[in-house]
């Protein structure tokens, strides 16, 4: 009689959090609500003469700090971020560990995301031209088996529009509350841009005595409450108008 091949679901699954510190399980037995609020499985180094740009992002979903490897991974966590679907995030989320068919195969996805609809999306950050290396390649298919048996939603991310990260990296300077006062969010909530130009905006935000006009419009459009378009440079001459629907 032939050995049972094991199912993908019992690919061994680590993970930690705060309460348990490193736990052991497997793909069919792993609670992913817990694991996208664990802590990372991998600690991100930086030493000097490291090729690898690493760092820290502070998060506007989570309001927590998530560790990056790379420029790339940073540009991911930004779309993230900006997502409104996005409601949690977790960067170096759970290792993955066991068969398959002869290799024996070892992995740490790069994000696990929540989405507002209660699923979770598992991403890998890898540069396009290294995604058809046998060996990433191989890791990548493993790892999307694993996902597609769990029921989670898998992508691998090898880089977005330059344009658009620029324009959300802009705006991700109004994110933090504390730099936006009260009161001039107040005004600025009860303002429609109505299709307007920026600098329209602008000016009669600066009439009404907003004093960071440019701020509070950068927050909407972060927010989500306001929309404009992120396909070209944002400047005072881009049109602004609310969300619909």
């Amino acid at each position: 009689m032939s050995a049972r091949i094991p199912s993908v679901l019992e690919v061994g699954l680590s993970y930690a959090t705060e309460e348990l510190g490193r736990a052991d399980t497997d793909v069919r037995s792993a609670d992913a609500e817990l694991l996208v609020h664990g802590r990372p499985v991998r600690r991100v180094h930086t030493e000097a003469g490291k090729k690898h740009y690493t760092g820290v992002f502070w998060s506007s979903t989570t309001g927590t700090q998530h560790h990056y490897e790379s420029r790339l991974e940073l540009d991911r966590l930004w779309l993230a971020d900006f997502d409104p679907h996005v409601v949690w995030l977790a960067a170096q989320p759970f290792w993955l560990w066991g068969r398959d068919g002869t290799a024996v195969r070892r992995h740490v996805p790069d994000l696990l995301l929540k989405l507002d609809s209660g699923s979770f999306v598992v991403v890998d950050v890898k540069p396009a031209k290294f995604q058809q290396e046998p060996k990433a390649a191989a890791v990548l298919r493993w790892t999307a088996r694993v996902c597609a048996a769990k029921g989670w939603r898998y992508e691998v991310w090898g880089g977005g529009d330059k344009v658009e990260l620029a324009n959300i990296r802009y705006l991700g300077r109004a994110r933090r509350q504390f730099l936006r006062p009260a009161g001039d969010m107040e005004v600025i909530a009860r303002c429609d841009p109505a299709g307007r130009r920026w600098r329209v905006v602008r000016d009669e935000l600066v009439h009404a005595r907003v004093s960071v006009p440019d701020l509070c419009i950068s927050a909407m459009l972060w927010h989500g409450r306001w929309v404009a378009d992120l396909t070209r440079p944002l400047a005072s001459s881009s049109v602004v108008r609310r969300r619909e629907g």
